[in-house]
């Protein structure tokens, strides 16, 4: 049995986790640092999960939509690049019920980042 502060291990997408994300994300709780130079973009998100809130840090390697505009854009405003980063939490905590030999909480979430 798992105590409040560290939820049994549960595989899930829930579009609530993505919602909190944005939120630790506006309040400065959860980062999103780009590296890397040319076409190839890198990004290290590092901060509390959304669902069990243990620190987590993720590395990846993404592909920029370049030019992507949105509603609204007029055509000689600079290009938009949306970054879609697909984030799972990796806390390196032993949670309750999780598969032998995995850590983290199981959580899932996605952060589209605008670059301009």
């Amino acid at each position: 049995m798992s105590d409040a502060a560290t939820p049994a291990y549960l595989a899930t997408t829930d579009r609530e986790l993505t919602d909190r994300a944005y939120d630790l994300l506006e309040a400065g709780q959860l980062t999103v640092s780009p590296h890397g130079s040319g076409d190839v973009y890198g990004f290290v998100v590092a901060g509390p999960c959304p669902r069990c809130a243990h620190h987590i840090v993720d590395r990846q390697v993404s592909v920029a939509l370049t030019g992507t505009g949105g509603v609204g854009r007029s055509a000689d405003a600079d290009p938009v690049e949306t970054v879609v980063l697909d984030v799972s939490c990796g806390c390196g905590s032993t949670h309750v019920d999780a598969p032998e030999g995995l850590t983290g909480c199981g959580a899932s979430f996605r952060l589209e980042l605008d670059i301009v």
